[in-house]
């Protein structure tokens, strides 16, 4: 079967449930506002026989069978859902320890389980409307995570990362845009290389992407101006920092950010 990328699989694999954050606080801060949609429960509409094919799930959970070589990401992906959704769906606590023949459940994604859920996810006090504020309001003293030539700026709109993406030479220092704390760090997620993701206060993150070498660990607090990598081209064609700022879970631009 042909699986494809997920954009957000990567940003949140390794932030779940790690550097003492709650896996809910993590899913409304880091990705995209999709948390309403999370089916409640509900009695199991799961069939017996395995899904053969890849298809939107949207009224009715169904069963899969892990098979060799899968991953959790590359199965959502193909069900055109969230990595996150299935991990939360079946209790996975560590999303890279999936086994052969393991069974899983695909949560529905339909109109109906988003509408039922949303009371709920309005009564956690979870907002993804809010407009983002200004550099100046946002409390934050944001620098450059790198200096360079910028060859990718960002946009909303398409199915890509959405963030900028600097120029450099391979080894050249990457820090911290914002004091905060390292919520996930390591490699192995698609299409984002060696990975960092810092939290900040006021409900921003930072991802800092297709590094060479990582020099921060998860649960590490690091200041602003830190050095927490040297640049690389992990997943890219050639050294460069994909850098990419969120607010509540949505993509912002981060040129409207740095000084």
């Amino acid at each position: 079967m042909v699986l494809k990328k997920s954009i957000w699989q990567a940003l949140i694999l390794g932030a779940l449930c790690t550097g003492g954050i709650s896996c809910g606080t993590l899913v409304d801060l880091l990705v995209e506002p999709f948390e309403s949609s999370i089916p409640t429960k509900k009695k199991s509409t799961t069939p017996k026989k395995q899904a053969k094919a890849c298809y939107p799930v949207r009224d009715k959970e169904i069963a899969y069978i892990v098979r060799k070589g899968d991953t959790l990401g590359e199965i959502a992906a193909c069900f055109k859902t969230r990595w996150y959704y299935i991990a939360k769906r079946n209790k996975i606590k560590n999303p890279n320890r999936i086994k052969i023949g393991q069974k899983l459940i695909i949560p529905a994604r339909s109109s109906k389980a988003a509408a039922a859920t949303s009371s709920k996810a309005k009564g956690r006090g979870a907002s993804t409307s809010s407009r983002p504020p200004t550099r100046a309001k946002s409390g934050i003293n944001w620098t450059w995570p790198a200096q360079g030539k910028i060859i990718r700026k960002f946009s909303s709109k398409g199915s890509g990362k959405q963030g900028i993406s600097i120029a450099g030479k391979k080894g050249q220092k990457i820090v911290s845009a914002a004091p905060g704390k390292v919520v996930y760090s390591g490699e192995g997620l698609v299409g984002y290389g060696k990975l960092i993701i810092v939290q900040h206060k006021r409900d921003f993150l930072t991802a800092y992407a297709h590094n060479d070498r990582l020099l921060v660990k998860e649960g590490q607090s690091v200041k602003r101006g830190q050095t927490i990598a040297h640049m690389g081209k992990t997943a890219a064609k050639s050294p460069r920092l994909h850098f990419e700022v969120r607010y509540k879970g949505n993509a912002v631009d981060p040129l409207k950010y740095l000084p």
